[in-house]
């Protein structure tokens, strides 16, 4: 719920909840996400799945395990043994697949199921568990030889469509990076077809006249929105790739290209409140937070890793001005779109409306690397 003056008896808890994480913080962590952090590491891990309602959320944790939360690298270890002794899919909300395994772990051929490996991987590198290093492998390796394509090569949403949208690539050539960091014999694989996804996603969905991504691209073509998340889906791939592959390839200096065009046209659009725009075209639409999230996050870390020039500093900065404002003391979050990319292409409008595991994930991860200074 929004803010609106006042401090009401949740924001009261979630103000004492951040004085009591405060010790275990970095000094300076917003109430709100302390708050978030409490209230997830009192769930059941097992609750959580493997689509990204629950990974980006586990992500997120371990996000936070790296800034001296040791719970939350507990809770991710207890989540990832859960769902190997299961042996059975996760319930989630999204299209019918086929069933495919990944390190012992049920998910499907539907694209939101490939972000097991972000946690997967977090969870080897902070604790060196050769089945999460496995998991990663075989993820990239469904994506390599189970997903259905379109006529482009483009990996498609799902097993039942014959569309995609720029939140595909990131679930694609993210985890295929991850591969190429994790499996030495077999990395070059991973990596050109991850090069060739971000590619091809790039030339389709990235408006050489607005810098803004496209929302949707179906068989009679591509759609006419630039809904807010696409372009922080599109910023997210390029950053996913940009993390692993080495500054002297090839094809580097190119996305470096792509990700400064995509930077000017988020600038153009921006609010002077630093928000962005649910339909980033239409000055009328209302503000959004999580992709204005996205943008702050994946705008931070390309200049902090020097692949975008720094003056578009001001603009994540701002941007994550605004999500904070829309971040509660007790961890509410408002503004939220909470559709996905077909309802916004018919110019649906559903903000706030139910409660997504993704959304805290989103917030978690970004307030992480704003912390990030080096």
């Amino acid at each position: 719920m929004p803010v609106t003056g006042g401090v009401t008896r949740r924001d009261g808890i979630g103000l004492l909840a951040g004085a009591l994480f405060a010790p275990r913080l970095p000094r300076g962590v917003p109430p709100g996400v302390a708050a978030i952090l409490e209230r997830t590491l009192a769930l059941d891990p097992s609750a959580l799945n493997t689509d990204w309602f629950g990974t980006l959320l586990v992500k997120g944790l371990l996000d936070w395990a790296r800034r001296g939360r040791a719970e939350a690298r507990d809770f991710a270890r207890r989540w990832f043994e859960s769902h190997l002794r299961s042996g059975r899919l996760s319930a989630f909300s999204g299209p019918k697949s086929r069933v495919v395994q990944a390190g012992g772990i049920a998910i499907t051929t539907y694209a939101g199921h490939f972000g097991l490996a972000f946690p997967c991987y977090e969870l080897f590198l902070q604790t060196g568990d050769a089945r999460a290093r496995r998991v990663c492998v075989e993820v990239a390796d469904v994506i390599l030889h189970q997903t259905a394509r379109n006529h482009l090569g483009m990996v498609l949403h799902d097993d039942t469509v014959e569309f995609t949208i720029p939140d595909v690539c990131y679930f694609v050539v993210t985890p295929l990076m991850i591969a190429y960091a994790l499996d030495p014999a077999r990395h070059g694989v991973y990596r050109d077809q991850a090069v060739f996804q971000l590619r091809a996603f790039i030339d389709v969905f990235l408006s050489k006249e607005t810098g803004l991504a496209k929302t949707i691209l179906t068989k009679e073509g591509l759609g006419k929105s630039y809904w807010t998340r696409a372009t922080g889906w599109l910023l997210w791939a390029m950053t996913g790739v940009l993390r692993h592959l080495p500054p002297g390839e090839v094809r580097f200096a190119g996305f470096a290209r792509d990700l400064a065009s995509l930077a000017g046209g988020i600038e153009r659009v921006q609010d002077p409140g630093g928000g962005l725009r649910l339909f980033l075209n239409d000055p009328h639409s209302p503000l959004e937070t999580t992709g204005t999230a996205m943008c702050a996050m994946g705008l931070h870390e390309a200049i902090r890793r020097n692949w975008l020039d720094a003056r578009f500093s001001p603009v994540a900065e701002r941007a994550w001005s605004f999500v904070l404002d829309r971040l509660s003391p007790a961890g509410e979050i408002s503004g939220a779109y909470t559709g996905w990319a077909v309802p916004a292409e018919r110019g649906v409008v559903e903000m706030d409306r139910r409660p997504m595991g993704w959304i805290p994930g989103f917030v978690l991860s970004a307030a992480s690397e704003m912390a990030t200074r080096a």
